[in-house]
């Protein structure tokens, strides 16, 4: 398979992820049968799905109580597993599967439970029905909101809003005090603030000598915030305490680049590819500061999976510094980010909102590229406080409600470079 296969071709996969995973804490055993030779386990379930197991893989995955911690933590020595590590005998006892496996080592007896294997199978059909349901939908037309009532006080509200930012890529949550701090307050409902050269807090508003250029009233194209990281912040959070209505412009724009991303490499493959081998630079060099920054990035802008699948994307090219590759690269890439930068441009899909005090947006920054129009004061105060949380820490958060509150669907996709 090759590293550009189309992600499109899930769709013709007819199984859902949900299916699998909603029958993993029902279903019960009905037949299992052992290959020949010891390397291979074919365990057939009631409702009549059938999967195969390798050995070595089963028992990479013992229970017993000398390979996995109560807690979950594996202990197991992969240096003591061998591959080809046979199955010498198994019974099936309650909701576990005893076994005994044999290699040069000696025997070790252990244990799997059987609704861990209904949830793990990794034949084609289940790895690709979980990858359709991990996939981003269509970029939305408008912006979801919530009440902060409703967030606040409900684990259910909560449960919306990260489902709102994980399928959406963002929400507006309404009627947020206009405490300086009520951002944080928020932020803490879904993980920590993560701290980064800008603090764990930082106002978007007019000052005289600026270290950004959002410090300013100039127009801000649209970009990811912090790429130069290795790992960029994930979301961020920017709660509008002031927004005057003599203050003219100052919108605020949203795009989904991941469903640029898609679209480009269906109109211009060619290009695509170069920017997914062809590493840009980002950087953040500045010294004029209270905490002087030099942090330098080579990456290209678009990284896939096995599968030819996008696993995250990086534009800003307010921060990025001067291309260092090969000489024959330089005008095929200038080339493809060329047209890039002209397709983020004309998309028609761009979110426009302009945020009223009490407004409280967040979204995803390593999916939602943003920026504002330029503005003119006239006397009046456009004043945004903002933080940012880590990115896994998110989609942790919304996978355990998911999971304890919902409907245990898959949290999508979130640009954090994960291959599944």
């Amino acid at each position: 398979m090759t590293s550009f296969y189309i992600a499109t071709q899930l769709t013709a996969n007819k199984k859902s992820y949900s299916h699998f995973t909603k029958s993993a804490e029902k279903s019960k055993i009905k037949d299992f049968i052992k290959s020949f030779n010891g390397k291979t386990l074919s365990i057939k379930w009631e409702d009549e799905f059938q999967y195969e197991f390798h050995s070595v893989w089963l028992r990479h995955n013992c229970h017993c109580e000398s390979c996995r911690h109560p807690n979950g933590q594996r202990l197991l020595d992969p240096s003591s597993v061998q591959t080809s590590t046979y199955l010498a005998n198994l019974n099936l006892e309650g909701d576990n599967l005893n076994i005994i496996w044999t290699n040069s080592f000696g025997q070790h007896h252990g244990v799997v439970p059987l609704n861990f294997l209904r949830s793990h199978t990794y034949d084609k059909t289940s790895l690709l029905a979980r990858r359709q349901a991990a996939k981003n939908g269509y970029p939305c037309s408008k912006i979801p909101n919530i009440s902060f009532l409703e967030v606040n006080s409900s684990t259910l509200g909560l449960l919306k809003l990260l489902q709102q930012i994980n399928e959406d890529g963002l929400s507006i949550i309404e009627g947020v005090p206009l405490e300086d701090l009520k951002v944080v307050e928020i932020a803490n409902l879904i993980g920590p603030v993560e701290a980064t050269i800008y603090g764990t807090t930082f106002d978007v508003e007019v000052t005289k000598e600026p270290i950004n250029v959002a410090y300013s009233n100039l127009e801000i194209d649209l970009h990811q915030d912090l790429v130069y990281y290795e790992s960029p912040p994930g979301l961020q959070l920017l709660h509008c305490l002031k927004f005057d209505s003599s203050v003219q412009g100052g919108e605020s724009i949203f795009l989904d680049v991941f469903h640029i991303a898609d679209q480009f490499r269906l109109t211009h493959p060619d290009l695509f590819k170069v920017l997914v081998e062809v590493p840009a630079t980002f950087q953040k060099v500045h010294y004029n500061r209270d905490y002087p920054v030099h942090i330098v990035n080579q990456k290209p802008h678009i990284k896939l999976n096995h599968y030819g699948e996008i696993v995250a994307v990086y534009w800003a090219p307010p921060f990025e510094g001067p291309l260092s590759v090969a000489e024959e690269d330089v005008e095929r890439y200038y080339t493809a980010y060329e047209m890039f930068a002209k397709t983020v441009k004309s998309s028609l899909n761009l979110l426009r909102h302009r945020l009223q005090p009490g407004q409280l947006v967040v979204f995803n920054n390593q999916r939602m590229l943003h920026g504002r129009t330029g503005f003119q004061t006239n006397g009046g105060l456009r004043h945004l406080k903002g933080c940012y949380i880590n990115i896994d820490v998110f989609k942790s958060r919304t996978q355990v409600y998911n999971n304890l509150y919902g409907d245990k669907r898959l949290a999508k996709r979130v640009g954090n470079q994960c291959w599944f």
